[in-house]
């Protein structure tokens, strides 16, 4: 039984090999079937093609560079505008807080106008600041006043007689002439007040009129020396043409007159120096043609008296007078004058 299913399977077995044996293998007496030949096309067809895929890659690779240029531009807008908006935000929170200023404690002072912080520095060169200090010319000036009340407080009489000797005729001038010569410290103490008063206001003059250039209390120092050489001068000059021509009687009468006249207006002139002194220029102008025409009109009125004492006392006239003016009194002044021309301004 064994050996018999053994035959069977050996025989299925070979039945199936020579089965697939011949499925392989063709039968060789069949006419062999021609396989369709590919149709040859031509070169030149297939290059169309590619050339039509070749243009496809570059539009799609140039579609892809415009896309990816347009989504950088519009990054950069994007970048631009944040910027933009962030500077307009900025600007507009400088304005909210320049429109609303910190009210605390020492904050508020910061947006003054007349304190501008906020704003950009400024560069700026000053000079060095001249301090001009008048201390000294008030003390001057009230030593002057204190100087003219203790002369009106000690010697009241010789005060008011000084003012009624101008007023007064020729017949009266005599007796008050020889009151007048009797105190001759209340004369001294004026004519110092002469040269003093006198000084300041022709320094103050020509510092105003800038005449000169010189320190002030140093052109002080040389008026005040320049009337006293010119009326020592004039004094001693009188006194020695009256010994040397027996004339002491007329030369004196002309002496008193000069230098009463020359108290009278160092007394006028205190406040003219006062006004000069402190006053703003307007005031200053009024103040100096009103006292310039006080100084005229009493040299007038002691040329006037003067020539008719001497006339009284000697045979002279006008023209001799005259002549002793222009020789005696304004020629040297006119002199020196033009000294202190070249010597302190170095003008002609």
């Amino acid at each position: 039984m064994k050996q018999f299913l053994f035959v069977l399977l050996m025989l299925s077995l070979h039945i199936t090999l020579a089965a697939q044996k011949d499925s392989v293998k063709p039968i060789s007496n069949k006419t062999p079937v021609p396989k369709p030949a590919l149709s040859a096309k031509p070169v030149g067809a297939a290059k169309p093609k590619l050339d039509s895929l070749k243009k496809t890659i570059i539009d799609s690779a140039r579609l892809q560079q415009d896309s990816s240029k347009a989504r950088d531009s519009l990054a950069q807008q994007r970048v631009l505008d944040s910027l933009q908006l962030d500077s307009t935000k900025r600007q507009l929170q400088q304005q909210i807080l320049a429109a609303r200023p910190d009210t605390g404690t020492y904050a508020k002072f910061l947006y003054s106008k007349y304190l501008p912080f906020q704003q950009p520095a400024l560069q700026q060169f000053s000079q060095e600041r001249k301090r001009e200090s008048q201390e000294l010319l008030f003390y001057i000036l009230t030593g002057l006043v204190g100087i003219l009340a203790a002369i009106r407080l000690i010697f009241p009489k010789y005060f008011k007689n000084l003012f009624l000797l101008v007023m007064q005729t020729s017949v009266r001038q005599k007796q008050t002439r020889e009151q007048l010569l009797q105190n001759n410290l209340a004369s001294i103490l004026l004519n110092f007040l002469f040269l003093a008063s006198t000084g300041l206001y022709v320094s103050l003059l020509a510092q105003h009129k800038h005449w000169v250039n010189l320190p002030f209390y140093q052109l002080v120092l040389y008026s005040c020396l320049l009337l006293l050489v010119v009326y020592l001068g004039k004094f001693l000059f009188l006194s020695f043409s009256g010994w040397v021509f027996n004339v002491s009687d007329a030369t004196n009468s002309y002496t008193f007159i000069v230098f009463l006249v020359n108290k009278v207006l160092g007394i006028l002139l205190i406040p003219f120096v006062l006004v000069l002194t402190y006053s703003p220029e307007p005031i200053m102008q009024v103040a100096t043609t009103i006292s310039l025409g006080i100084c005229c009109i009493l040299f007038v009125y002691r040329y006037l008296i003067g020539f008719g004492a001497i006339r009284n006392n000697l045979k002279v006239s006008a023209l001799h007078f005259f002549l002793y003016l222009c020789a005696v009194e304004i020629l040297p002044l006119v002199l020196i004058y033009k000294l202190l021309l070249d010597n302190l301004t170095g003008s002609i």
